[in-house]
């Protein structure tokens, strides 16, 4: 198969994946199948999880450790099945609001003393040098970013435990990725309006570039403000 096929096969893969898993999360969280087939919320919870210790085993050096670990995840789903079957609306919640709230605390971080804000980080990868109001600029879009994360780990736990499942469920699955796309619009047209004769660039550009960066050490000193 040619390169080109391969990243096309690769990243229709990706899409269905994107599309199908919160239609079937939806399914077997909120409808009749939650009751009838809890095996089937338990499977489906676990993926993404379980997707993300497949995907580190595969990429570390210490391959006996991960396989020991897991060998010991094994044994503990097999033995925590049945509870997982009663409960695993908990495993939903707590991956997406966990997942919003890591989010929150990655931007919200690197807004400390002695870090560059992780806006102005990836805007340096793909601009280079950045003037003081690029930078100012950045520092509000990373505090932005922060306080929209921390706004969408209390809307997913007020759902989950003062609303519907259903209403959560959609929350949750439908609502979420759509919600962060239009936070990526809506700084844009802020960018725009703010700094209007600054280059744009794409957001994969940004995010491609991001990960060239060498990580900031913690204790680096940060840019005069």
């Amino acid at each position: 198969m040619s390169p080109s096929l391969v990243r096309a096969v690769r990243w229709g893969a990706i899409a269905a994946a994107v599309i199908a898993y919160p239609v079937l999360a939806h399914y077997s969280a909120a409808s009749a199948a939650a009751a009838k087939v809890p095996s089937l919320g338990v499977a489906v919870s676990l993926t993404p999880p379980l997707a993300i210790l497949a995907w580190l085993t595969w990429r570390s050096t210490g391959l006996l450790g991960m396989l020991l670990l897991c060998a010991g995840m094994s044994l503990v789903l097999w033995g925590s099945w049945g509870a997982l079957e009663r409960n695993f609306g908990w495993v939903y919640f707590i991956q997406h609001a966990g997942t919003n709230v890591l989010l929150a605390a990655l931007f919200g971080v690197s807004l400390t003393h002695g870090r560059d804000p992780l806006c102005t980080r990836l805007a340096e990868a793909v601009r280079g040098s950045l003037g003081s109001e690029v930078v100012r600029y950045t520092r509000q879009v990373t505090r932005a970013w922060a306080l929209f994360f921390v706004g969408m780990s209390l809307v997913s736990a007020g759902l989950f435990w003062f609303g519907s499942i259903e209403a959560w469920s959609v929350f949750a699955n439908f609502l979420s990725l759509p919600l962060v796309l239009l936070m990526f619009v809506a700084e844009h047209l802020v960018r725009l309006h703010k700094l209007p004769h600054l280059e744009q660039h794409s957001i994969m550009e940004s995010i491609l570039a991001f990960r060239r960066t060498p990580k900031v050490c913690p204790g680096a000193a940060t840019r005069p403000r």
